[in-house]
């Protein structure tokens, strides 16, 4: 393994991307999802960034993860219960800054000149009134306008990202399937919500009794999954769903890849500071992974230098 910018590795012969999670490298203080941070980290070089885009009460569309307000700003309560400027005059956490929304990154943006992938990342899980989809493609027209700039839009709501082809069949989609099929890695409250015989959380009747090995359980699902989103450009994986998977002798990388030709296929959220790092972090790459979502790009390329 080798590495030639915290953009990219070269692994094998294959360029993988390093996309900046949340507008977070690892290193800078600012909080993530933040223009700080966007600043900071477009004088970086990335090659490929992310941020999460999510509603208010009034429509407008902000860089926020969370439906709540309490872990990333001084806020309280929902999202959804206040409007654009009450949620312009919050703070990040821990930090002096205002909140930012997306008009405010498309600016920041706008200006970029040299190749970047830009990719939002779309939280809402209701579906898109359509004058609000329209708002947002309208907003990403803005951004492609900039030749240099690849928009992606991303999601786990394959309906929304639906409507958006619709109102655009030109816009680049990407879908994470993570909230049909995935491992059991936390206790939140969430869809999937049953851990099946095969032992992924997964609802559907395939999954209620052990009737086939785990690689043609999953073949089958994943095969599926993909045809949720026709003409999908990307696909996101969440780390521990390929780690599980690879242990029980399946390679969702690899499928996708044959299912998909030309498609990307990222892996997500794999960070330096992670328990067993250096395995996991090996596993995926040699799974095939396009790109890595990460918090700390620059230790990924450090790593992968001091390896190669």
């Amino acid at each position: 393994m080798n590495h030639r910018s915290t953009g990219h590795l070269t692994y094998k012969d294959r360029s993988v991307l390093l996309k900046y999670h949340r507008l977070l490298d690892g290193v800078h203080p600012h909080p993530p999802n933040s223009l700080a941070a966007l600043h900071q980290i477009l004088a970086d070089g990335p090659e490929a960034i992310e941020f999460d885009i999510s509603l208010t009460k009034d429509g407008a569309f902000v860089l926020l993860h969370d439906s709540s307000l309490e872990r990333e700003t001084t806020g309280r309560g929902l999202l959804r219960e206040i409007t654009e400027g009450q949620f312009k005059a919050l703070r990040l956490r821990d930090s002096d800054e205002p909140a930012a929304t997306l008009d405010d990154a498309v600016a920041a943006l706008r200006g970029v000149d040299r190749p970047l992938k830009v990719q939002a990342d779309l939280t809402e899980q209701e579906p898109l009134p359509g004058e609000i989809a329209a708002r947002l493609v309208q907003m990403l027209a803005r951004l492609r306008e900039n030749s240099g700039l690849r928009v992606v839009v991303g999601s786990t709501a394959d309906w929304n990202l639906r409507i958006l082809r619709r109102l655009d069949p030109t816009l680049a989609l990407g879908f994470d399937f993570a909230s049909y099929l995935d491992a059991p890695v936390d206790s939140l409250a969430r869809l999937p919500i049953r851990i099946n015989a095969y032992g992924y959380l997964d609802d559907h009747p395939l999954g209620y009794r052990r009737l086939m090995s785990s690689g043609a359980y999953l073949e089958d699902r994943v095969d599926v999954l993909l045809g949720l989103l026709p003409g999908a450009c990307e696909f996101y994986l969440r780390k521990e769903f390929v780690l599980q998977a690879l242990a029980d002798g399946f390679n969702p990388v690899r499928f996708v890849h044959q299912r998909k030709p030309g498609v990307l296929v990222d892996i997500w959220t794999l960070n330096a500071s992670d328990p067993d790092f250096a395995r996991a972090f090996q596993a995926v790459l040699e799974a095939g992974a396009d790109q890595v979502t990460t918090d700390t790009p620059a230790r990924l390329a450090e790593f992968a230098a001091r390896d190669g």
